[in-house]
């Protein structure tokens, strides 16, 4: 029997990664649990865990892919926002999150003799907004990374305050649409104002960097396709059996770039230009919680 822990499994794009991360260390540290976390590397996220976070963090991590708990399932207590997971998950039932509070949560955890598996990449409104920001704060990225964030908000003098503007092209096409022209006269008629650019296509950062008080962080790499001769919505079955139309791979080091564009964008006075992102919820909660 393995011994007793809260297991969090931290899939798909970053962004969903981050929240659940985030979601699973403050109930973890709740229901007092030792912690165990997947950072599986997949089409949707290239990168391990230690290449974003730095480790002096100190967690166990394991790289194994989400399909290697399918056959032990029945290990764990499944904490799980979605009933379709089942399907593959060897385990008769699942605690749905939704239907949660923390003393449940509590509950669940010290009645079970096994081990929690936490998997779902939302963050709870039933869950303390002072712990999620605890934390945040306690969680430190890769110290290339942050000294790639300091080095570009010393090179373009946004040290003091600037605005962040996100704008997702790629797997969002069909879900959320974005007026380029309208930001970019926006940006025009403010012109005594500084504005943090960043989007998943480089043909759209570009049309911002023409102007002398919009700025992007220069990248090398960028998003690709999972199925090169599809479009950005392109079903196919994933590596761990799974269906899904997010046609997308994220390699280490665009993900490393991605993650240089989270934190600028979370400490800047960000625009609610979309309603789906999880990217851009995250990075405003994180510049939430780091202003304090």
């Amino acid at each position: 029997m393995m011994n007793k822990h809260f297991h969090i499994c931290c899939d798909g794009s970053f962004g969903n990664r981050y929240s659940g991360l985030i979601g699973g260390l403050t109930l973890a540290r709740l229901c007092e649990l030792p912690v165990r976390i997947s950072w599986p590397s997949t089409n949707m996220c290239r990168a391990k865990f230690y290449d974003i976070f730095s480790e002096e963090n100190s967690f166990e991590v394991l790289n194994l892919n989400i399909r290697e708990y399918y056959s032990i399932g029945s290990a764990y207590n499944l904490i799980s926002c979605e009933a379709a997971y089942l399907q593959f998950f060897n385990s008769n039932s699942r605690v749905d999150p939704n239907n949660l509070s923390v003393d449940s949560l509590i509950s669940v955890a010290e009645s079970s003799s096994n081990p929690i598996f936490y998997y779902t990449p939302l963050l709870y409104d039933w869950i303390p907004e002072y712990e999620i920001q605890k934390t945040i704060k306690g969680i430190l990225f890769h110290e290339d990374i942050i000294s790639k964030v300091n080095n570009f908000q010393i090179e373009k003098e946004l040290k003091d305050h600037y605005y962040g503007i996100h704008l997702r092209m790629t797997d969002f096409e069909n879900i959320e649409s974005f007026d380029i022209d309208y930001w970019i006269n926006f940006i025009v008629k403010n012109k005594i104002e500084k504005f943090f650019v960043c989007s998943d296509d480089p043909a759209t950062e570009a049309k911002f960097d023409q102007l002398p008080n919009a700025f992007s962080y220069p990248k090398v790499y960028k998003t690709e396709k999972y199925i090169a001769e599809g479009g950005w919505h392109h079903p196919y079955i994933d590596e761990d059996g799974r269906y899904s139309v997010f046609n997308v791979e994220r390699g280490v080091e665009h993900v490393k770039e991605a993650v240089i564009d989270f934190l600028l964008l979370s400490l800047s006075d960000s625009f609610e230009t979309g309603k789906h992102s999880t990217f851009l919820k995250m990075a405003k909660r994180v510049g939430n919680a780091l202003k304090l």
